[in-house]
Order: structure tokens, then sequence, then C-alpha cells
């Protein structure tokens, strides 16, 4: 976005430099006016957002605050009939909190889920608020439950309670589900393959024609799937090696063992998979 409003300077000082009728400026000026309308979208989704999570922190908050207010212990023997009104207003207020929560979360997973590019701290926001909305909407199920438990019968607030509880499964089904999908995305960015092999075997598995290494038509059975984050060192069988892909000679070394053969080490496992996530090795 910073590169945008660069680019928005930079045209509106192209505009000054042209005349008003000419064609250059014309151009400019329908490419400033469409650079200005992607900003502006910009900074709505922007406030949006921002207006969304403020109305969940606040909602926290009042929660918080109504739910010191409620006294199911009264010191004074039997309830009276105001005072168990007073709570169910204030359970029914809590309730409602609570659903406004559930919605802007829902709002704003829904931005995340639509958004062109990937949002990590907006994925993470939305994370935290709903494990603590998920806190907040069991507290609930656990102050009506002593309600009752307690002879204090509040009547509608049953069916707010079932609603709670289907909320707080849901809540927990969407989290394991983003969990899950966090997990694999992970995975996914740092998995790399390596393979292991001599020219006739590399030649075989068409990663060598023409006496040039290629992955174009490379088959993925033959190669080992590892998480480059603990791949450290790979024993390579044999006393003669060479790294055929692209990686950073500073990255890593060949170390013998007791028996001559030798161990590739991964020195710096950025640098080493920073320009191929595919290790081809030759070997003797």
């Amino acid at each position: 976005m910073k590169q945008k409003f660069i680019w928005a300077g930079a045209l509106c000082l192209a505009l000054v430099s042209c005349g008003e009728n000419s064609t250059a400026y014309k151009q400019i000026r329908s490419q400033l006016d469409s650079l200005t309308a992607v900003v502006q979208g910009y900074e709505a989704d922007l406030n949006e957002t921002d207006s969304l999570v403020a109305s969940v922190l606040t909602n926290f908050q009042d929660i918080s605050s109504v739910e010191g207010m409620i006294n199911i212990n009264p010191n004074s023997g039997d309830m009276r009939t105001s005072e168990r009104e007073r709570i169910k207003d204030n359970v029914q207020l809590i309730g409602d909190k609570l659903r406004a929560s559930s919605e802007a979360l829902e709002a704003l997973t829904k931005k995340l889920e639509t958004g062109k590019s990937e949002n990590r701290r907006l994925r993470h926001t939305i994370s935290v608020l709903k494990k603590e909305l998920a806190l907040q909407k069991n507290r609930m199920i656990e102050l009506t439950e002593e309600l009752h438990r307690k002879n204090i019968a509040l009547g509608a607030l049953d069916s707010m309670v079932s609603s709670l509880s289907a909320d707080v499964d849901r809540l927990n089904e969407t989290s394991a589900s983003q969990a899950a999908a966090l997990a694999a995305q992970d995975k996914a960015l740092n998995t790399v393959r390596y393979c292991i092999g001599t020219s006739s075997d590399l030649k075989d598995m068409k990663l060598i024609k023409g006496g040039r290494l290629t992955t174009e038509h490379a088959n993925l059975d033959y190669f080992t799937s590892a998480d480059l984050r603990e791949l450290a060192q790979i024993p390579l069988m044999s006393k003669k090696a060479k790294v055929l892909s692209l990686h950073p000679e500073s990255s890593y070394e060949f170390v013998p063992g007791s028996d001559k053969t030798l161990t590739l080490v991964i020195k710096d496992a950025v640098a080493f998979w920073s320009s191929s996530k595919m290790l081809i090795v030759q070997v003797d």
C-alpha cells in the first residue's frame, strides 16, 4: 500500500508538468483517479476491520463489567423479585453482547477468507478473539447453570443457553478447522525434497538430460520429503558427492565419517533452501 501512495505522488508530479488538454495529461489523470479509488477502497476496508475488532473488544469489556454486577448469593436469604429481574436483565445483556461479538467475528472471518492476500496479523487477531469469546460463552453457560441450581428460574434464558452452547461448539469447530488449515499451510511452506543418486540413477529418473540438470519432468516418488526446520544433515553413503541443484556453497558442507563416507551438513537452512526447495545430490 505504501508503494501505491508513492505512485500517486509521482502521478501528481507528472500532472503538474502536463498541459490539461494534452493526451498525456488525460492518461495520467485517469491513472491517478483509478489509483485514488483503490487507496480509498483499501482505507474503507481497513476502517471497517478496525471497527469490527473494536466492537468485539468493547463487548468483552462490557460483559466483564456486567458479570461483576451479578450477585447470585444475596445476604438476605431469599432473592427478591427486583433482584431476580436485575439478574435476568444483566444476563440478557451479556447474551446480546455475546451474539453481537459472534456476528462481528463471522464478518471478520469472511473478510479474511475473501481477501486478495494473506493477512497473518488479522488471522491471529481473529484466533485470539474467538478463543476469548468461547471462554466468555462458557462462563455464561456456567452462570446460568448455577442460577438453575439455586432455583433462580429465569424462563426465557433456557433458549439462550442452548444457543450459546451451539455457538461454542461451532466456534470450537471453526477454530479447529482454522488451526488445521494453518498447520497444513505451515507444512507446505516448510516442506523440502531431496534425492541422492549416481549419474546413471539421475538419468533414469529424468533428472539429468543432455548432461544438464532438469526438474521439469521430475518424478517426486524418487524424492524424500522433509521439514527444512528439522533437516540438519543427510548421510550420503558415498565417499564422493556433489550438489547439482542450486544452493549457496557457504550454507552447507560435506563431512566425512570414520568410514570416509560423506554426510551433507546444512549449516544455514534458510540460506540453503532460499533458491530451491529441491535438493539433488550426485554420488559416485
